[in-house]
């Protein structure tokens, strides 16, 4: 075994999809439908034929984004944030929560949702991203790490 060579100089911060800190949130439930179940810290949006479900992306009403990742069933031994059909989620309308986005960002910025992945990017409030739809009301206000690939805090609501 060979000698440890570096040391990390920051401690890690945040877990995608948990809560950043203890301000006022809005979390309510659902049934995921879509056939691509989706994950932890991805943007959902309410079935047009049960309200009680939502499926992944879509362009539906916002139904918010899945948080609470210690709370959800998980299959098998491996480690992983990932929801199959039918699995019961979490959905955040209003708070704010860690997010692990595979986009630049900036402090102040939008969040818009993918509407086929559900995957979320940042930009500018009132503009259009293709293929997303922006989350009313949504900014980032805070971005540790670097600038791709960094961890962020959302504030919803």
């Amino acid at each position: 075994m060979a000698f440890q060579t570096s040391v990390k100089q920051k401690l890690a911060v945040g877990v995608n999809g948990d809560f950043y800190d203890n301000s006022p949130r809005r979390v309510d439930p659902y049934t995921i439908v879509s056939q691509s179940a989706g994950a932890i810290g991805k943007a959902y949006t309410i079935d047009a034929t049960d309200s009680s479900k939502v499926v992944l992306g879509g362009s539906g009403v916002f139904a918010g984004i899945a948080v609470n990742s210690k709370e959800f069933v998980r299959y098998g031994l491996g480690a992983s944030q990932e929801f199959k059909q039918y699995d019961e989620c979490e959905l955040c309308t209003m708070g704010r929560i860690w997010l692990s986005i595979a986009d630049t960002v900036a402090v102040g910025k939008a969040a818009f949702f993918n509407t086929t992945t559900g995957a979320i990017v940042a930009g500018t409030s009132g503009s259009t991203v293709e293929g997303c739809t922006e989350i009313t009301g949504s900014k980032f206000v805070l971005v540790d790490g670097a600038s791709t690939e960094p961890m962020v805090v959302l504030q919803l609501g």
